[in-house]
């Protein structure tokens, strides 16, 4: 399956560019990028930016629009899509596992199959079929970007993730959100988490 892992966010409440934060040695787009990679057969980056995350190694896609919203990559990701869905992956997720996409994977119902924890929907890890992009391009010239609202418009299927997994979906938006993850790093004992 295709991924395509959205990095095109202004990370304005994190206060510097969260996606090029480190944690335990590795950015944190560096992270997402390995485990999508380790699950699905293609790898793209879509960005506003391509030039910024050329050290990744993977083809990076420019955002069709300049409108700086997560729905705008959303639609540039079905726009080049190659198959009949795509796995959709926001890039500020660190502690994403194989696991995670593999039950996604497993468990996606057209058109749109969304992760959901703890009454939270993650409208940006997901599979989405290609046949909405033309219902999303309406949306998007009506002038409304709010993701939400389009899933719902158009029907979804909410995946519910095991307890044991609704670490891997937690979005580092925050300073605090940031403190949440290396406290659940810092009990594993894999590796021990440094930042800068």
């Amino acid at each position: 399956m295709e991924c395509y892992i959205l990095a095109g966010g202004q990370s304005k409440r994190f206060g510097q560019d969260k996606l090029l934060y480190e944690i335990g040695n590795k950015k944190v787009i560096e992270r997402v990028v390995e485990v999508a990679k380790s699950v699905c057969t293609e790898v793209y980056l879509v960005t506003k930016k391509p030039e910024k995350f050329s050290f990744l190694n993977i083809p990076a896609l420019k955002d069709f629009l300049e409108v700086s919203a997560s729905i705008v990559g959303l639609y540039t990701a079905l726009k080049n899509l190659k198959a009949q869905q795509g796995l959709i992956l926001s890039g500020d997720i660190p502690l994403i596992e194989g696991q995670t996409l593999s039950f996604l994977i497993e468990n996606y119902k057209p058109p749109i199959t969304l992760i959901k924890t703890n009454q939270k929907l993650h409208t940006l890890v997901g599979i989405y079929s290609k046949k909405v992009v033309d219902k999303l391009e309406k949306f998007i010239h009506n002038g409304d970007f709010r993701i939400h609202k389009f899933v719902k418009n158009v029907g979804f299927s909410e995946l519910k993730l095991p307890k044991s997994l609704e670490h891997t979906v937690l979005n580092m938006n925050t300073k605090e959100d940031l403190l949440k993850i290396l406290e659940f790093m810092k009990k594993q004992k894999t590796f021990k988490p440094y930042c800068n």
